[in-house]
Parts: C-alpha cells; sequence; structure tokens
C-alpha cells in the first residue's frame, strides 16, 4: 500500500477555494472513470505552520499503479479544466511517497488486547 501526500501552500486567503477544487475531483473519481481508482483520500488543513497549507492524501494499491492513475487522470477532459482552475490558487507544492507499513484499527486492537487484556 502508497500513500501519496501533496502539500500545497495556497496563495494568501486561497485555501478555501483549493479545498473546494479538491472536494470536487473527489466526486468525478466515483464516476469510475480509472481502472485503479485511489482507496481512500482525505483533504487535511493546517492548524498551525504556514498559513492557507492544504494537502491530500491518498492511499493507492502500489508505487506501480500510481503511473496508471497518473495517466488515466490527465487523460480526462475534465482535469485540463480542473487544473487551470487551481493553477492560480497555488504558490508552491511538493509530492511525497510513504509506504504503508502498518494500518491501525482491528491490528492495533488485536495488538492491544494481547499485551494489555481489557484496554480497548
Amino acid at each position: 500500500m502508497l500513500i501519496v501526500r501533496d502539500v500545497f501552500q495556497a496563495r494568501y486567503g486561497r485555501g478555501d477555494e483549493l479545498v473546494a477544487l479538491f472536494q470536487e475531483i473527489v466526486g468525478h473519481w466515483a464516476e469510475g472513470e480509472h481502472t485503479v481508482a485511489p482507496r481512500a483520500f482525505r483533504i487535511l488543513t493546517d492548524a498551525s505552520g504556514p498559513f492557507f497549507t492544504v494537502v491530500t492524501e491518498m492511499e493507492i494499491e502500489s508505487f506501480a499503479a500510481w503511473p496508471q492513475f497518473m495517466a488515466e487522470e490527465f487523460a480526462l477532459p475534465q482535469f485540463a479544466d480542473w487544473f487551470r482552475r487551481m493553477m492560480p490558487l497555488v504558490e508552491s507544492g511538493r509530492r511525497e511517497f510513504y509506504n504503508v507499513v502498518e494500518q491501525a484499527g482491528a491490528q492495533r486492537r488485536d495488538f492491544l488486547q494481547a499485551v494489555a487484556p481489557g484496554v480497548k
């Protein structure tokens, strides 16, 4: 499993508009136009640090699946329009890739029960 994290520095005062654009693009992923689609997606905004920071995190099957997802995304006619609307909102950005080593949830609960019975 791979986490793709994109960190954007929105132009001053434009963070909410950038968030709205990401919410829009998630809607078109649900339309099933991809053979490889994110398993999970979330949008984060700054609570500290540089103002108007918007972070997206997407969980995708593997590093090998990433280029296929991006190729399909770039081929969609609506993506060009979406990207054109995004460009004036962003001052800078970067992309980070992370391998998922462990996923919290049921596995964590099982571990806690094994080492500390009664803990939830």
